[in-house]
């Protein structure tokens, strides 16, 4: 039998040494791992979760680029992320139909991702 333990998505930077810095300031995210100064492809994480950036000028695939992300402790991250003045414009936190509370962000690049608290 398999077990799936996580998933570790690609995220395209258009400056991963910027990314970094947002992940890491705006949400808390540790680097784990970095190829170089300044880096081309690192690592960066927080508790289970990993996100592992990637230089990339393609601003199409940034824009096109989204996830969803598995909290417990939500409004501490919204309030974090709010003060960071990365929410969304039209991701404010709140309960959703599907029985879950979240709210999104976009990073500085143009990828957006929802951070969401289940039912």
């Amino acid at each position: 039998m398999t077990t799936f333990l996580g998933v570790s998505p690609l995220i395209p930077a258009r400056d991963v040494e910027e990314a970094i810095a947002f992940y890491r300031d705006s949400i808390g995210f540790d680097l784990d791992y970095r190829d170089a100064e300044p880096a081309q492809f690192a690592i960066v994480g927080r508790d289970a979760a990993r996100l592992h950036l990637f230089a990339s000028q393609d601003k199409h695939l940034a824009d096109w680029t989204s996830l969803r992300i598995t909290v417990e402790g939500i409004d501490a991250l919204y309030e974090r992320c709010r003060q960071a003045g990365c929410v969304h414009p039209n991701g404010e936190l709140g309960e959703r139909p599907w029985g879950t509370r979240e709210f999104s962000i976009v990073d500085p690049s143009g990828v957006c991702i929802a951070f969401v608290q289940g039912a």
